[in-house]
């Protein structure tokens, strides 16, 4: 086997990462790609089936179910995977989830087409338990990241890595899209096979710590633990008990809320209310995506510059308020509409993903933890977790609020959730920011611990 050297092994980790998950979001794109198809299919009879269901309200509704129970399901997942990444090897953790979102995405969208069944509570067992194996990577990539990546740039280094959420929901529009004349059970196929080819790549391309072989040969001499790291796993409880993470866990309800509406509803909302066609509506929304990748990249870096995330986050998500507030008053122009959507991205996926990639590591490296390096999985997971719990609340709701208010209420919804998300961590922002004008003056050393937990200094 060819010796490569670290710094070749970190840009494979970091590839093969970022695509792994960038290919965990593309498969979750294939239903909210399609809705206008499949809701339609739904409700037809010409193909030799009974209609799901009686009317478009209902079949919308369905549609929303599914989202919050997907959520759900997620959320739920999110807090056991986390737990289980910090005592397992994570990127065994990361490929089971790939081959389990393989089968579950071809058994939720393919099979039931293929074989003439339509049948509601098969489509939520299905959805419920895509839900459960997605919740598989975002913890355990995150700490495999942690585990190559120090702190020197760490704002930099995962906003780009974290950019891999819009990148894979670009790629998957852009699949939909080309997939979608061939009938939306192949779109569902495949990011089924793409999936489950990553999973692959993901067992036997990269090893989850610099130093897996050698602790994999300890572990076959001496018996001891696969992971020689420093510490021990620490319990839910006590990772919630940690400086910021409350704060942040309900910021991220909130936001995460936001951010996974457009996910969701995004094409539908285009095709509704401008009567676009499907695949037009799919191709557009990735300006979200785009905005989302350079708020992402930009705010890792103004962050690490900075030394502290706080008040960028702020200042992003009170932008976003106004940038929603245009976006709903658009009106039907494709240019413009890609406009301010790009900088609704940028001010609502950029702090996302800010959120649940660097903060997570700052938070699962901070120095409460006094050195433990056994908790990352478990912190990310949290985090992530009640972002996915706040988000399958929300997504009951849109639908019901888009019926009876229409979309424009549904947007001011968003803002005000966006409002209280600033208000979450509106206390650590003003200690940051007075910590900042200490440094500028000089009463305090440029060596900051970070207020989110992380040091930044190189």
């Amino acid at each position: 086997m060819v010796q490569m050297s670290t710094s070749s092994r970190k840009a494979l980790v970091f590839v093969v990462t970022f695509v792994s998950y960038g290919l965990y979001h593309a498969s979750r794109k294939s239903l909210s790609g399609v809705k206008s198809s499949i809701k339609a299919d739904w409700l037809s009879n010409t193909s030799g089936h009974e209609p799901l269901f009686a009317n478009e309200a209902d079949a919308k509704h369905f549609l929303g179910s599914l989202d919050a129970i997907f959520m759900a399901a997620y959320a739920a997942a999110l807090f056991f995977w986390g737990w289980l990444g910090d005592r397992l090897n994570p990127k065994y953790v990361v490929a089971a989830g790939m081959i389990g979102s393989a089968i579950t995405l071809t058994l939720f969208g393919t099979i039931p087409k293929w074989l003439n069944f339509y049948h509601a509570p098969y489509y939520v067992i299905t959805y419920i338990a895509f839900g459960l194996v997605q919740a598989c990577g975002w913890p355990s990539e995150i700490a495999i990241m942690a585990n190559w990546f120090g702190k020197g740039n760490r704002g930099f280094v995962m906003g780009v890595w974290a950019a891999c959420q819009p990148v894979g929901n670009i790629f998957g529009s852009i699949f939909t899209a080309m997939v979608l004349p061939l009938g939306y059970e192949y779109t569902f196929l495949l990011n089924s096979v793409l999936i489950a080819v990553g999973a692959i790549v993901v067992v036997t391309a990269i090893d989850s710590s610099p130093n897996e072989e050698q602790e994999a040969g300890v572990e076959a001499n001496s018996n001891e633990p696969h992971h020689n790291f420093h510490g021990e796993p620490i319990s839910l409880f006590k990772a919630i008990l940690l400086p910021g993470v409350l704060a942040y866990c309900i910021c991220n309800a909130c936001l995460k809320l936001v951010n996974y509406a457009f996910f969701f509803w995004l094409p539908l909302y285009l095709t509704d209310a401008y009567h676009w066609e499907e695949s037009q509506a799919d191709q557009l929304s990735i300006w979200y995506d785009f905005g989302g990748i350079i708020g992402s990249v930009l705010g890792g870096y103004i962050t690490d510059k900075m030394g502290k995330r706080s008040p960028l986050i702020v200042a992003m998500l009170m932008c976003s308020i106004g940038s929603l507030y245009f976006y709903a008053h658009v009106g039907p122009y494709m240019f413009w509409n890609a406009l301010v959507m790009t900088t609704v991205g940028v001010t609502v996926s950029g702090p996302y993903n800010l959120i649940v990639g660097s903060i997570s590591i700052d938070l699962g490296s901070q120095p409460a933890l006094a050195g433990n390096t056994q908790a990352m999985s478990t912190v990310s997971g949290l985090l992530d977790g009640t972002g996915s719990a706040g988000s399958a609340i929300g997504q009951l709701f849109i639908p019901i609020i888009q019926d009876d208010l229409g979309w424009k209420a549904v947007f001011y919804v968003f803002m005000l959730l966006n409002g209280f998300a600033i208000l979450a961590i509106l206390k650590r922002c003003i200690i940051d920011m007075k910590s900042l004008r200490k440094l500028r003056s000089g009463e305090e050393s440029p060596l900051l611990n970070d207020g989110e937990g992380g040091e930044h200094e190189d």
